[in-house]
């Protein structure tokens, strides 16, 4: 079982940042930040142009607040947090979002993983339960698994979930290309085409009925997209 004072040991021996996009998110932010906390002292809100207070309750809650002026999507607040990142020195970030989609109490079982297991890249996969995932989301997703898959000659449990750590290595050699949700996918597929090691581990799967709560994925719209990116890695040669 791994311990608090494991983790305590972990987070002595690198240096960990937590980065957080947040488009309109006042009602949520506070409590992502506050329990991110418990367990990276560092925590970056990347405010991507939102018009409701959720810079002012970010950085009441103790997060460094990094803003944009206009909403640019998540794509973009990742190339940031990934500059932040490398600006100061961190070995690794976690990425999660601010909607309360992924729980923070998870962030230690990622930061064991990357140390054990040596990965790159180490991301959620949401999809080992199914019960709890709408169809809308899983089926694409889980195709999209195949086909990254494939594409990579590594096995990708779940292609889409943000929750995710990245080593230092990735954020300095891959620079995001995209401003939206298919970045995510975009650097999955160009890590695993350098043959990084992309580890997943289980994480809850957690979707909201309440508007106020609801997630800014189009499942339509940014599931296109996502199979625009992966007609670009198949032809393109690695970028």
């Amino acid at each position: 079982m791994f311990q608090e004072n494991d983790l305590a040991s972990l987070l002595s021996s690198m240096k960990i940042c937590g980065v957080i996009p947040a488009y309109n998110s006042a009602s949520t932010i506070a409590r992502v930040v506050e329990q991110t906390q418990r367990h990276i002292d560092h925590v970056i809100v990347i405010d991507d142009g939102s018009t409701d207070k959720t810079a002012q309750r970010a950085e009441d809650a103790g997060a460094h607040v990094l803003k944009v002026l206009n909403n640019k999507g998540k794509g973009n607040a990742l190339r940031i947090g990934f500059r932040y990142a490398l600006a100061n020195n961190f070995n690794a970030i976690i990425t999660l979002d601010a909607d309360l989609q992924h729980d923070p109490s998870e962030i230690p079982k990622f930061i064991q993983h990357y140390q054990v297991n040596k990965s790159i890249m180490v991301i959620g996969n949401r999809l080992c339960r199914r019960e709890n995932i709408p169809r809308i989301r899983y089926v694409p997703n889980k195709i999209g698994t195949y086909c990254f898959s494939w594409l990579i000659d590594q096995p990708v449990k779940d292609s889409q979930c943000g929750f995710r750590l990245y080593d230092r290595k990735v954020m300095k050699n891959i620079f995001i290309l995209n401003n939206g949700f298919e970045a995510e996918s975009d650097v999955l597929l160009r890590a695993g085409k350098r043959g990084y090691k992309i580890s997943f581990i289980p994480i809850k799967p957690i979707y909201f009925s309440d508007i106020g709560q609801r997630s800014f994925y189009r499942p339509i719209y940014d599931t296109f997209r996502i199979c625009i990116i992966f007609l670009r890695n198949l032809f393109w040669k690695n970028r």
